[in-house]
């Protein structure tokens, strides 16, 4: 007998279905914490103002950006005390992340998810 036809969707990915749709807080005292991301920047640090107000000693008032730009998303540092990691790297600038990215943000680390 002949297979069953192939489901419609199984074709290649489009790009913009890779896209990161989150951002999911993994560790840290926000642990489980998730911020839906759009067309505009993300905030991280402990000042109210923040878009993720991170309740956490080891990091700055405004601490680090996510933003997107081109059809990529980027972290930056924003001059914070205790630096801003993607892996284990410590960043220095615009820093260019993707999906299963692992950003560290003082005790806290957010990844980037579909």
């Amino acid at each position: 007998s002949a297979p069953p036809p192939a489901p419609r969707d199984s074709g290649p990915i489009p790009r913009r279905d890779v896209a990161p749709r989150r951002l999911v807080v993994t560790t840290g005292p926000l642990r489980g914490t998730t911020v839906p991301l759009g067309g505009s920047a993300v905030l991280i640090g402990r000042a109210p103002s923040c878009t993720l107000v991170l309740d956490d000693d080891y990091s700055s008032s405004r601490h680090a950006r996510i933003y997107p730009e081109g059809g990529r998303w980027y972290v930056e540092d924003l001059g914070s005390t205790n630096g801003t990691y993607v892996g284990r790297e410590r960043i220095n600038g615009p820093t260019p992340i993707t999906v299963g990215s692992q950003v560290k943000v003082g005790q806290s680390t957010l990844e980037l998810q579909r």
